[in-house]
């Protein structure tokens, strides 16, 4: 470790007595396919119920209003969790970035398959 305090390791950049840099941008472009994923599974919940003609079906899903934040919303925060990587990878706690971002996107997967639960 050099007087900066980062890591003096050929090879391996580590933040100000953090996590590696490396880390952190493994997990912020992981929010791109979880960001997908979710916005197929939401999406494909919807189409699940368009054959459905039961009284249950009709109040299935978070609503037009949610359905559409649900929806829309993951490519947005797997943007805004890359942009604000750039400012964030090499500082101390600069890994929370992409950590938040995935939960975030994981609640998110979370409140749609609670929702549309028949």
């Amino acid at each position: 470790m050099d007087a900066s305090g980062g890591s003096t390791t050929p090879g391996v950049a580590v933040g100000h007595h953090g996590s590696p840099v490396w880390l952190n941008w493994v997990l912020a472009l992981l929010t791109v396919p979880v960001a997908m994923a979710v916005s197929l599974f939401a999406f494909g919940s919807v189409m699940g119920l368009a054959r459905c003609t039961s009284v249950g079906c009709q109040h299935a899903g978070p609503g037009e209003f949610w359905f559409g934040i649900l929806a829309y919303g993951p490519p947005f925060v797997a943007l805004a969790t890359i942009g604000l990587s750039f400012l964030t990878a090499a500082r101390r706690h600069g890994v929370w970035i992409p950590v938040v971002g995935l939960a975030i996107l994981l609640t998110d997967l979370a409140v749609l398959a609670v929702t549309f639960r028949p």
